[in-house]
């Protein structure tokens, strides 16, 4: 098999995983005309999340199993296979001629800023046939809006995930909504949680919220990339819904610390630079 040119992306994880992953294998094919394939193979029997990127503006190309499992290989003298271990921004991956492996998350948007146009395009729905809450969704685009994600049940109630990652805390949104008020006039905050009840909890008093009972996932990305500004929290699908506000001036707080300590990660290149870091 002609393994010249090919890029195979692993993809796992959930959604703002799977799009980190695709984006950084899009960017090493833009730099060197290499060809993008994808491996889910994963999926198989990963049941935490599952796979979501046939719903977006994508031309997938999936890679053959013996392909994968040739470039998997430790080759003595021809490297093919990637992993992110450092976490933080590696510039040498973008100048992969050869065809190679990927596996990892690749979080950060240093890998395809340069891109940024071609992502935005590529992770547009397909159709818009999710949306169920229209009245809700035209507020957010009527109005000066702002999100607010809380990334609760799943940090919580997991303890491997809990390892890893923590749920923001009450001060957190309470200094990043201050920031807000005291930057913008006439907003609204609009919530979105995996548990509103528990959303309910974390806010500071004094202020009034939104709390979006949305449908579906698909809901809750589209309208926070809808509003014009974004809290998130230290979620890579919180991140993504911040990251596709086409807003020029938007405002966008997010956690400085994205893991656990425990986690030992060096995140220092997860938030962009464009965004405020809030103290948690």
């Amino acid at each position: 098999m002609n393994q010249e040119n090919k890029i195979v992306v692993n993809l796992i994880g959930g959604l703002g995983n799977q799009f980190f992953q695709y984006a950084l294998g899009y960017a090493i094919c833009k730099e060197n005309g290499q060809e993008l394939l994808i491996d889910n193979s994963d999926f198989k029997t990963y049941k935490v999340r599952t796979f979501e990127l046939d719903k977006f503006n994508l031309e997938l190309k999936y890679a053959p199993e013996e392909l994968v499992k040739e470039l998997n290989k430790k080759h003595l003298f021809n490297k093919t296979l990637y992993k992110d271990k450092r976490f933080s921004f590696t510039p040498s991956l973008l100048k992969i001629k050869k065809s190679a492996y990927l596996k990892g998350y690749w979080q950060t948007e240093k890998y395809f800023k340069k891109y940024e146009k071609d992502i935005r395009e590529l992770f547009k729905f397909k159709d818009n046939s999710f949306i169920k809450n229209e009245n809700l969704l035209s507020e957010i685009q009527s109005t000066n809006s702002v999100s607010i994600n809380l990334r609760l049940c799943e940090y919580v109630n997991n303890p491997e995930v809990a390892k890893k990652h923590y749920v923001c805390k009450k001060d957190y949104y309470k200094n990043a909504i201050n920031y807000i008020n005291q930057k913008l006039e006439n907003h609204k905050f609009f919530v979105f949680s995996d548990d509103v009840v528990m959303a309910k909890e974390f806010l500071p008093e004094n202020n009034d919220y939104i709390f979006c009972d949305t449908a579906n996932w698909q809901e809750d990305l589209y309208f926070m990339q809808n509003a014009k500004h974004n809290i998130v929290a230290n979620s890579s699908f919180s991140w993504w819904a911040a990251w596709l506000n086409n807003n020029s001036e938007k405002i966008v707080l997010a956690p400085n610390k994205w893991f656990t300590d425990e986690a030992k990660i060096n995140y220092k290149d997860v938030v962009p630079d464009s965004w405020t870091k809030i103290e948690v």
